[in-house]
């Protein structure tokens, strides 16, 4: 018959290791995992990356100083910082560790899980059952189609924080949030590096005037930022062959271009579980999948691809799991951050998608970072604030509107956005923001700014209705 459970977890990631803990006062849970828990995020997502970010974050700092009268000389041993990278990642693994979680209650099983039918997993050759399931698998790195590709010594982001020699010339195909931050740091930490984007700009799916502040900045750090560029194919050196015909040589090749969940072999067609053409799970917004007492959480199945967004959904599968009452998750407001340097945070809407759908009673103020006297202070010239408001239910422009978006890219752009996620959250009118009192000079006080543009006596606008011209 198996071992009863009563909810099983497939997969130890932010996702899974949220509904596991969650769900561990509810009941009797079972976590599947087949390698170390912590997922990709504690391996070789958002923990390493976002600890060589800091380090190049402070070399490009300490070697900016000297118009500022002080002067000094930085000399980069990459290895050793990737080795810093390395004793970081161990460190935040052990509060994930398998000792850790047993000592928390719950039962860890290591293997990987393939679904017998819609009530049972088999691990190892051992049978596990249950009512209740929650599946947390993640995605993987995906390597474009395109001819000679797959014959080089491709790095992606499983590979990359191991490297043993340090790059001489590194491309990095795809210019999304992953492939700006990773071309920032190691151009900062002196490697040389080219950023090949197929689309137009570099992060596509943001603000046009953040993806020009993004890239102003990379090309300031040194590099060689091509947009508009669609491999043709790979070629030894490596070399990369552009469809223009230029060539791209380099010492080593770094993909960011994609990824594609890990749904293969999980046997979901014995469960039920029905998959789009990507092989990303379909649900819900409870995260209910076609068969409805199987959950999907993070990027398995949703399209927002962050840790913070895995985490909540584990929460809320697994207490929707146990309860009677629904646990919807409302995607609107969460937030989103590329840490480059400025950071690009962002949540709702853009102001090009809120005119589509608001038409002229959308409202946009802005607010450039140079404006301000924290810019000035702290020698920020790049990037801006950017609110979007649009009629509310019953006030309709009253008290300014309901903002329905925020853009912040600035150096603490990521932490900005929260002031926006918890407005749209709340469905708070913009105009509160304007009231709210923010310290002074704090970099908060640029959302107040911008907020306060809306107000007649309030702020000199720097930008606002009607629609105007970036």
């Amino acid at each position: 018959m198996g071992d009863r459970y009563d909810m099983i977890v497939i997969g130890a990631g932010a996702g899974g290791l949220a509904a596991a803990r969650s769900g561990n006062s509810r009941g009797n849970i079972a976590l599947v995992e087949a390698e170390r828990p912590g997922g990709e995020c504690t391996f070789t997502g958002c923990v390493p990356s976002k600890t060589l970010v800091d380090v190049a974050g402070r070399v490009a700092r300490f070697r900016d100083k000297g118009h500022l009268g002080i002067r000094g000389d930085v000399q980069v041993d990459l290895l050793r910082v990737l080795r810093h990278v390395r004793e970081v990642v161990e460190e935040i693994a052990r509060d994930e560790s398998p000792e850790m979680l047993r000592t928390e209650g719950i039962n860890l099983i290591e293997g990987r899980a393939r679904f017998l039918d819609p009530h049972a997993v088999e691990v190892s050759g051992r049978v596990l059952r249950s009512e209740r399931f929650v599946i947390a698998v993640g995605a993987r790195p995906e390597i474009p189609a395109i001819h000679g590709l797959d014959d080089l010594p491709i790095l992606t982001n499983q590979t990359i924080f191991t490297l043993e020699e340090t790059p001489h010339r590194l491309a990095i195909v795809g210019g999304g949030s992953v492939g700006c931050e990773l071309a920032q740091a190691f151009a900062r930490l002196g490697v040389g590096v080219s950023l090949l984007e197929a689309n137009e700009r570099v992060l596509s799916t943001e603000e046009p005037e953040a993806s020009d502040t993004v890239r102003r900045v990379l090309e300031r750090d040194g590099v060689d930022v091509r947009t508009g560029m669609r491999l043709s194919q790979g070629l030894p050196g490596p070399t990369l062959e552009l469809g223009s015909g230029e060539r791209i040589d380099a010492s080593h090749v770094l993909i960011t271009a994609g990824r594609r969940p890990r749904t293969e072999d999980l046997g979901l067609e014995a469960a039920g579980v029905n998959t789009d053409e990507h092989g990303s799970i379909v649900v819900d917004n409870r995260s209910r999948t076609s068969a409805q007492h199987i959950y999907a959480v993070g990027d398995c199945a949703h399209h927002l691809k962050f840790t913070h967004v895995a985490d909540e959904q584990g929460r809320m599968a697994a207490r929707d799991a146990f309860s009677r009452r629904p646990h919807r998750l409302d995607d609107s407001s969460l937030p989103r951050v590329t840490f480059t340097d400025p950071e690009v945070g962002r949540v709702g809407m853009t102001e090009h998608r809120a005119y589509e759908r608001f038409g002229e009673r959308a409202r946009v103020a802005v607010m450039p970072i140079g404006y301000t006297d924290r810019g000035r202070c702290s020698g920020e010239r790049d990037g801006f604030v950017k609110l979007i408001a649009a009629p509310a239910r019953f006030r309709r422009t009253l008290g300014g509107g309901r903002l329905v978006g925020m853009t912040a890219v600035c150096s603490t752009g990521g932490e900005l956005i929260a002031e926006g996620a918890l407005a749209m959250r709340n469905g708070m009118l913009a105009g509160r923001i304007a009231q709210t009192v923010h310290a002074y000079p704090t970099w908060s006080i640029v959302v107040r700014q911008a907020a306060a543009q809306w107000f007649v006596g309030l702020a000199r606008p720097a930008r606002s209705d009607p629609r105007p011209t970036w």
